[in-house]
């Protein structure tokens, strides 16, 4: 037996005005007591240092010129790219010369 295209409409059409009815209510805002705000803090400060410091090893490992002055978040990123792919190409050329 096949069910007539009309009764699918409905109930998708129903179906997304319930969805629709649940995004009009609003939403209740989540509490967060003094000690979830600190633990959240400690956590976020750990994060941190952990990244400054990953970056900091980062910037002693990408060749500059003693004189530059410390390199930025992006800076360093970009010019590990760079390193990175010079010493693939240097590589590549020492293993096809190596072939020949």
């Amino acid at each position: 037996m096949e069910i007539p295209k009309t009764r699918k409409r409905r109930r998708k059409r129903r179906k997304r005005m319930r969805n629709a009815s649940l995004l009009d209510r609003p939403r209740r805002k989540r509490v967060i007591t003094y000690a979830q705000r600190q633990a959240a803090n400690i956590r976020e400060r750990k994060r941190m240092f952990n990244l400054n410091e990953a970056f900091d090893q980062l910037r002693k490992k990408v060749p500059t010129f003693a004189y530059e002055k410390r390199l930025s978040r992006i800076e360093t990123l970009r010019l590990a790219i760079v390193y990175i792919s010079f010493m693939t190409e240097l590589l590549a050329g020492c293993s096809r010369q190596e072939a020949s």
